[in-house]
């Protein structure tokens, strides 16, 4: 695994993160399926522990903000966008 794809599969997993129609839609599938994918990145030895909890942090973050969003009825954009992840692309 280079840092070329490390960067990748971290950003696919964040760009999975901003799918605000797939989030809002279908919030107990969109938060499974950011766990199901971290999940694979830690099995693949693409990122430590450490670094999936991180992600599993942020995934229930965003998941917990989601419900009490739509519990109001409200149908708002997360800025996801600038949700740091402090990865690092460096191979772990």
């Amino acid at each position: 695994m280079t840092r070329n794809d490390k960067q990748m599969e971290l950003k696919a997993w964040h760009l999975l993160l901003e799918d605000d129609t797939y989030r809002l839609d279908l919030p107990d599938d969109f938060y499974q399926t950011l766990i199901r994918r971290a999940d694979e990145l830690v099995l693949r030895e693409v990122i430590t522990l450490q670094e999936w909890q991180r992600l599993k942090d942020t995934a229930d973050a965003v998941y917990e903000k989601t419900l009490q969003s739509l519990s109001t009825l409200q149908r708002d954009r997360l800025d996801t966008v600038s949700i740091d992840l402090c990865i690092s692309s460096e191979k772990p």
